[in-house]
């Protein structure tokens, strides 16, 4: 199991239970854990506040870089 603790900040979004196809939950990523074979690890995403969010659950990401939120769909 390894942590990494990201440059720069990341948000994660989620659809979860009653929410829309255009509506998502997002959290800011504290830190990531990665575990498992180097082939497939498994990525965990944790939040500020500390909840697990597992890399099957998260329907995108974004990072902030010079002042902007990337995407990478």
């Amino acid at each position: 199991m390894k942590t990494i603790v990201p440059a720069n900040p990341i948000k994660v979004f989620m659809r979860q239970g009653e929410i829309g196809d255009s509506e998502y939950l997002a959290s800011n990523v504290a830190f990531i854990i990665v575990d498992g074979p180097p082939d497939f690890p498994k990525l965990v995403f944790v939040t500020i506040s500390g909840t697990p969010i597992p890399s099957s659950n998260v329907a995108f990401a974004r990072v902030l870089i010079d002042g902007a939120w990337v995407s990478h769909d």
